[in-house]
């Protein structure tokens, strides 16, 4: 089968070194016509000009870099940092779909990705034509002024100046250290439920692997996100409740005193406890809690945990948009923290994460199922691996909470993980209804191997809420392109 033979590296083409191809005329004559075959074909013939070209040779990195471009050209952050700006915000989820789901579901999903964006700009045009314009070369500032302006533009909220400064920022910078004052400004409010550090995380996952010179389209729309706060008034100006919690953390992450060594048999005390407060106390209650339990001598690594977990539970209370991003927002702060080497930034993070969980569970509302994470009931299964995994995808489509418990009894009796994930990735591929499943997917995946067991099974159960199932409808995308590469 064609799909089977073709050429799919995911080698990491992304330049640690990102300045060279900042705005340049340097971009091949192959990558832009790309991007230019995606913004202007028409979305029905899309999948065949696609497949036609990559039974030439086009290489998948390719087409996800010109996938990302488009995007960040044609589909504005606003007036909401989501819905239509999926099309590049889930792109990172897609590519981890990708590389770790089935050989012959491979191509699918990055399809999938054009025709999400040919969907999202139409959406975008009928708002009003629009796209990434070009930014005066005098207002680009010098190599050793680029950091300073950009913070100051960031501080201040002013997004044509943020926008010309982050190209100095690109041309001077290498990725890592851009991405440290990217992560903060990503985490700093809670407006888009979320979604400004997911996007963060986005780009600074796609860096690893499409081309460096996609690399200016890709930081101007991030930089238009992050500077998106609505037709509020202007948060450098304002004490708003979205700002408030970031504030406060500032002056909390500089307390953290130097933390006792846990002993060995005190590992996970500190979860059950910072859970509790994730479950009735406000993001003020939140942050202090994580602080004290820090001073006290909890791992960091209990206290994502017990954030993951409240997350995980709110899924399981209501599986819905707000529980999924709740845990792709953790993901992303997650994603943060590892990144981060500044120990007050990393405290920092932690404490934006803890914060943002009760504010999320208070988006929830009244209407939520009494079930918990810890307390969840298991059933047993009795088949064989395969049959109980079969059994599961199936009873996701009917029974949600029951498909939970039932992958908490395969997960706790030992059932092996990887095929489980496997299983549930072809589905996200074959059985999506839009690009939240594959951004829960693989946030809720990469939460739970972070996590330790009985967390761990506990965590994957919950994400089941959001998975796909073996009888729901197959995605017709998906479905034609399988049929064009088969």
């Amino acid at each position: 089968m064609f799909l089977k033979r073709a050429a799919l590296s995911v080698a990491v083409l992304g330049s640690k070194r990102l300045g060279a191809a900042a705005g340049s005329e340097t971009v091949p004559p192959a990558h832009r016509d790309l991007v230019d075959l995606l913004i202007d074909s028409d979305r029905d013939r899309l999948p065949e000009l696609l497949v036609s070209r990559i039974r030439a040779g086009l290489e998948y990195p390719t087409l996800l870099g010109a996938i990302a471009e488009a995007a960040a050209r044609q589909v504005r952050p606003y007036p909401h940092v989501g819905f239509k700006y999926h099309a590049f915000m889930v792109l990172q989820a897609v590519d981890l779909t990708t590389q770790f789901g089935r050989p012959e579901d491979r191509w699918l999903p990055v399809l999938w990705s054009a025709d999400t964006f040919k969907a999202s700009q139409a959406a975008e045009q009928r708002l009003g034509p629009w796209s990434l314009g070009p930014v005066p070369e005098r207002s680009i500032p010098a190599a050793d002024k680029a950091e300073s302006a950009f913070r100051a533009a960031m501080d201040r909220w002013d997004g044509d100046a943020a926008d010309a400064a982050v190209i100095g920022l690109l041309q001077s910078s290498s990725r890592d250290p851009l991405f440290e004052i990217l992560y903060r400004y990503g985490a700093r409010d809670f407006r888009a439920i979320g979604h400004k550090a997911i996007t963060v995380a986005n780009c600074h996952r796609l860096f690893d692997v499409v081309g460096s010179q996609h690399a200016e389209a890709m930081l101007r729309s991030l930089v238009l996100a992050l500077m998106n706060h609505g037709d509020g008034p202007n948060p450098a100006e304002s004490d708003l409740s979205p700002d408030r919690p970031w504030r406060r953390n500032v002056a909390l992450a500089r307390q953290t005193k130097k933390a006792a060594v846990p002993k060995a048999d005190s590992v996970g005390d500190g979860i059950a406890p910072l859970l509790a407060v994730f479950r009735e106390g406000s993001d003020e209650d939140a942050s202090r809690a994580l602080l004290a339990s820090l001073n006290q001598g909890v791992s960091e690594a209990d206290v994502w945990t017990a954030i993951f977990a409240a997350a995980g539970e709110q899924m399981i209370q209501k599986n819905g948009i707000i529980a999924v991003h709740a845990n792709t927002t953790a993901n992303a702060l997650h994603h943060a923290y590892r990144h981060l080497k500044d120990p007050e930034a990393r405290r920092l993070i932690l404490l934006q994460a803890a914060s943002f969980m009760p504010l999320f569970r208070d988006l929830l509302g009244p209407d939520r199922r009494d079930l918990r994470i810890d307390t969840l009931e298991e059933i047993e299964q009795s088949g064989d691996g395969t049959t109980n995994l079969e059994d599961i995808f199936e009873t996701v489509s009917f029974d949600r909470v029951e498909a939970a418990r039932k992958t908490l009894g395969y997960l706790s009796a030992g059932g092996a993980e990887t095929p489980f994930l496997t299983l549930a990735r072809h589905y996200v591929v074959d059985r999506n209804a839009g690009y939240h499943d594959y951004k829960l997917a693989e946030a809720a995946f990469e939460n739970a191997a972070a996590m330790r067991s009985p967390w761990r099974e506990r965590y994957l159960a919950s994400a089941v809420l959001f998975l796909n199932g073996s009888a729901d409808a197959p995605n017709e995308t998906v479905a034609r392109a399988r049929g064009l590469l088969g």
